[in-house]
């Protein structure tokens, strides 16, 4: 008799656990979540361009619009894909995992909201490494109530996204970071969770997340090897001074000797200033310089000293902006501000 009382015992002990631990994603979440993500860092900006939209307010706004009309279809089909799938299996959705649902809803809308606010105001550096440690809060929720290794993953992501932010990482390597953490990482982790973790060994799932980084990382820096580098372009070399003389409008490699001056225009209106304040700052080239260009305009690629070229994109940083008030008594009013521009990786 005490050996069937102990096994139905034991029966409620793991219904219990069940139902305190009852959040699972299925595999299309993780799947739809991920590849719409990768989807919108890779083509929104080639949507929303400069030409397409001149004024800035109205390329943010119509971006985060289609931002969010996207992601909502994202969250609608996921529920309804995910209700679907329970009913075959002759399961409900838990009043827990509803909850937490809506946690993830709010953090969806809240990456929207802070990519908009940065758009605005500025700070998108930072926001790929926000969005992964956003991201990494959501499976940690989710996982303190799974039994899948959700929280293992929560906490993978968060230190990728905020070790991102501390490394001070270039805009591009957090950007292809996370369109492989999303594009790749999503759909394998699908397939890592389609197996009950509960009674997965620590070992094995520090195995699992090792190689789930590994396979997250390695294509992220071999992509940004091979879109960092740059192939000289095969166009003739020209001084400034030819350049200035010429009627050309196709591809030319313009080169500026060391101590050619350049004018830096600096433009500066605000709602406490009268009108528009402009000056400029006459500034030396310390070393030579030969810059791309393409009908009139600098395409991006540059080389100092003639060593190997560069695109701007990747090598052209204004590091430590540096903004100072002061009110002294014998000069008054002073607004001084510090720029280092750096052409290093």
């Amino acid at each position: 008799m005490l050996p069937r009382a102990t096994e139905q015992l034991n029966a409620i002990h793991a219904m219990m656990e069940s139902g305190h631990r009852s959040v699972r994603l299925e595999r299309h979440t993780l799947v739809l979540w991920g590849l719409a993500a990768a989807f919108l860092i890779l083509v929104v900006r080639l949507i929303f361009t400069p030409e397409r939209f001149p004024e800035t307010l109205q390329r943010v706004l119509a971006s985060n619009l289609f931002i969010g009309a996207l992601l909502t279809a994202v969250g609608v089909i996921d529920l309804r894909l995910t209700r679907r799938a329970r009913r075959q299996r002759d399961e409900t959705l838990s009043f827990v995992q509803v909850q937490l649902t809506k946690i993830w809803w709010l953090l969806v809308g809240l990456i929207v909201l802070i990519n908009l606010g940065m758009n605005l105001f500025g700070g998108g550096y930072m926001f790929y490494g926000i969005v992964l440690a956003l991201m990494g809060i959501a499976f940690y929720v989710h996982g303190l109530f799974s039994q899948q290794m959700l929280a293992w993953i929560g906490v993978l992501l968060i230190g990728l996204g905020l070790g991102g932010v501390a490394l001070n990482l270039p805009f591009v390597v957090m950007e292809w970071l996370a369109v492989f953490v999303f594009g790749l990482g999503f759909p394998l982790l699908a397939l890592v969770l389609q197996r009950n973790s509960g009674d997965i060994g620590l070992a094995q799932r520090l195995g699992t997340m090792c190689g789930w980084l590994l396979l997250v990382l390695a294509p992220t820096g071999a992509a940004y090897h091979f879109s960092h580098g740059s192939v000289a372009p095969e166009v003739p070399a020209v001084s400034l001074a030819e350049y200035r003389q010429g009627v050309s409008d196709g591809s030319q490699v313009v080169r500026l000797p060391a101590g050619t001056l350049v004018p830096i225009v600096i433009e500066v209106t605000g709602d406490i200033l009268d009108g528009v304040g402009t000056a400029v700052l006459p500034v030396r080239l310390s070393h030579s310089l030969d810059l791309s260009v393409s009908n009139g305009r600098p395409d991006g690629l540059f080389r100092v000293d003639e060593e190997h070229w560069k695109k701007a994109l990747y090598n052209y940083r204004v590091r430590d902006v540096n903004l100072q008030t002061t009110l002294a008594r014998g000069r008054g009013p002073e607004v001084s501000v510090k720029l280092d521009i750096s052409t290093h990786n």
